[in-house]
């Protein structure tokens, strides 16, 4: 007996039993296996004819990391917004007329069933997939499948080309079912389009058009020998965490820390702070971020070191910090990249010369601010910042990335020209991921 959900669209249950009945798998859809409960803002549109726009993504749309800022800016303005989450790390979540956090299912014909109970017989426009763990591929597809809507890949971490955290099929069957695909910086795109052989385009984690400034912001006065500025980005790795501390206590710097630092992964003691001249002043508003940044020589965003003590290398070869766009665009403070030369993030701030790049060493980051403290390199590194700033803001982002949904390709190549010869400076070849995926 099929599940009484499905009487109420007839048209979605046949399509659901074909499908399953395709895979090889008993056509009876089993009961939940877990509840859950869907939330609806006081905004929500009542109209249950009106078409919906599914995000999916691995948990909470929230400002508390660095996806969910990303994920409101450019589906800002779509109407009646679906928000389907596979997990629920945060605690909060402040996206969408309505949002769930579905369960995890044992077959596919569990996720299929999970999708169709929340969204019921709704019509879905499109589907907007920022995926990670194997349940988000799962779910897109189910809503895909079902409801015929378009689908659109919107890769921003690797998990499948250097390390294998998905199955090389499940990828390959969610990526041919997508008609746009999108990844945030020219490494991730080149990586899949290599393995695929699918067309991708650039999405970058663009900023707040209200933020962005076109007009070189000059340095603040800078005290001779001091060593101050401000901490960005977020740490993927505890290694991360405990080389730089042990490398900013041998700097006699000051440094304010604006980011969360109380990751549910990762041991951030506040007793390694205060040693290392860190001050915590956790996740802030972007606009006060902003003017915030506006005030320091230079920023840092810690990376990976791609060796064999960190325990994701290919997540760090391959993703670019969104907080080094933030402060190149708003504040135009230079960065200071800690880690491997070999990582997306010193690649994008050595090809737009808009910081440095220097290994978790004391002295060679003692001698990187000492040289970004100085009034040549600051109104350099900060020219070239406003000269790209006016590309990374997200002014007519939504409406770019719904119509090239529509269209299969972009409106326009704002983003590909932004990125134009930035290949030709990538090492990124199949055999040095494989070297990595080796680790």
């Amino acid at each position: 007996m099929v599940d009484p959900v499905f009487a109420l669209n007839e048209s979605l249950g046949n399509r659901l039993k074909k499908r399953i009945a395709s895979e090889g798998s008993e056509v009876v859809i089993p009961p939940p296996r877990s509840k859950f409960a869907i939330t609806t803002s006081p905004t929500a549109n009542p109209d249950t004819n009106a078409l919906l726009n599914v995000v999916v993504t691995i948990n909470e749309v929230t400002n508390l990391h660095g996806t969910g800022p990303l994920v409101k800016r450019v589906c800002h303005g779509w109407p009646n917004i679906f928000s389907i989450r596979a997990r629920n790390d945060w605690g909060v979540q402040d996206f969408g007329d309505w949002h769930v956090c579905l369960p995890g299912g044992r077959t596919r014909s569990d996720f299929f069933h999970n999708a169709v109970t929340a969204l019921r017989d709704r019509k879905v426009d499109k589907v907007l997939c920022v995926p990670f763990l194997a349940d988000e591929f799962y779910t897109s597809i189910a809503i895909h499948e079902s409801y015929g809507a378009k689908l659109c890949a919107y890769l921003m971490d690797d998990q499948n080309v250097a390390v294998q955290n998905i199955p090389d099929t499940l990828m390959r069957e969610f990526l041919e079912r997508c008609s746009f695909r999108v990844a945030t910086h020219p490494e991730l795109r080149a990586a899949y389009e290599n393995k695929y052989g699918l067309p991708f385009y650039i999405l970058p984690a663009v900023v707040p058009a209200e933020l962005t400034a076109s007009d070189p912001i000059p340095c603040p006065p800078v005290a001779e020998g001091t060593r101050k500025g401000a901490l960005i980005g977020s740490f993927w790795d505890q290694t991360w965490y405990d080389r730089l501390c042990a490398v900013l206590s041998r700097c006699d710097c000051s440094i304010d820390w604006f980011g969360n630092n109380k990751s549910p992964w990762l041991d951030l003691s506040p007793k390694r702070l205060a040693p290392a001249g860190i001050t915590a002043h956790g996740v802030i508003p972007e606009e006060r971020l902003a003017r915030e940044l506006a005030k320091y020589p230079f920023v840092i965003v810690p990376v990976g070191t791609l060796d064999e003590k960190e325990s994701n290398t290919g997540v760090a070869k391959l993703s670019l910090p969104g907080r080094i766009l933030f402060a190149t665009a708003t504040s135009h403070t230079p960065v200071l990249i800690v880690g491997s030369d070999s990582t997306s993030g010193a690649r994008f701030v050595t090809h737009f010369g808009v910081g440095e790049v220097v290994p978790y060493d004391a002295t060679a980051v003692r001698a990187a601010m000492n040289r970004m403290n100085e009034p040549a390199a600051q109104q350099r590194m900060r020219q070239a910042a406003a000269k790209i700033a006016p590309v990374l803001s997200d002014g007519g982002v939504s409406n770019w990335l719904a119509q090239s949904i529509e269209r299969g390709v972009p409106v326009d190549r704002r983003f590909e020209d932004l990125f134009q010869g930035y290949e030709s400076a990538m090492d990124l070849k199949r055999n040095s991921l494989v070297a990595v995926a080796d680790h």
